[in-house]
């Protein structure tokens, strides 16, 4: 079933009408800058993750993937936060089938039918918005995000979808988001401007560094946007 992309990802009490700042335009440049930060090889699977809980990383994703569609004919988000997931939440759709369902399934892959994909259409573009969401709970996901079906299933993606983008856990947490980050082009690392410790920030980058990560630079979340620097949400990481 084909549904129409209406999910809100911000809080409206947060924003007056007085407000000039446009949050989605936020996103679109956004993923401009990803598109540009590197000349050597096209970025097609990112994944995006944060040093803690609540620091805006999944709205990251979301948002990111919304925007996509208007470049991209087909894109998939998929939420491998398998702990604590929530992209099901922000796009009201069933969990019970996910991307821990899909690698126990042998068969190909068709977006259509199985029930996996949740897909969404916006009428101002041709793109459509795959929703991959985490699915079954497993008792080990480390383990089921550094297998060899893991890395298959991505690279079949890449075959099937024209942008990727995994919403991954934090990294101070757990460690789940070292593996996939080394099978992605990019990660993006979220920051928030109200929450986020500075030295945690670090050891997190450092982390993702160690394990060969290609951190593309920081989402700056949660920022005051009566200042004057609030369009300064992206930036190199170092």
């Amino acid at each position: 079933m084909e549904r129409k992309i209406a999910p809100k990802r911000s809080d409206p009490k947060k924003h007056t009408k007085k407000s000039q700042f446009d949050n989605m335009e936020v996103y679109r440049q956004l993923r401009t800058n990803i598109e540009y930060s590197s000349f050597n090889k096209d970025i097609q699977v990112i994944c995006v993750t944060s040093s803690n809980p609540a620091e805006g990383k999944s709205s990251v994703a979301s948002n990111l993937a919304t925007v996509a569609i208007a470049k991209y004919e087909k894109v998939l988000l998929i939420d491998c936060d398998l702990r604590k997931p929530v992209q099901h939440k922000i796009f009201k759709v069933s969990n019970k089938l996910g991307i821990s369902n899909l690698m126990k399934e042998k068969s190909e892959i068709d977006l259509e039918i199985g029930g996996y994909f949740q897909k969404f259409k916006d009428n101002s573009t041709d793109g459509k918005l795959y929703v991959l969401t985490s699915g079954k709970s497993v008792p080990n996901p480390q383990e089921m995000l550094e297998s060899e079906r893991f890395k298959e299933l991505i690279e079949k993606f890449r075959e099937m979808f024209d942008y990727i983008i995994i919403d991954c856990p934090p990294l101070n947490a757990v460690a789940d988001a070292i593996p996939v980050s080394s099978i992605v082009d990019g990660t993006l690392f979220v920051v928030s401007a109200m929450d986020t410790d500075k030295s945690e920030a670090k050891n997190a980058l450092t982390m993702l560094q160690r394990n060969g990560a290609n951190v593309l630079g920081c989402v700056l979340t949660k920022v005051d946007i009566t200042s004057k620097s609030y369009y300064s949400y992206y930036g190199n990481y170092s």
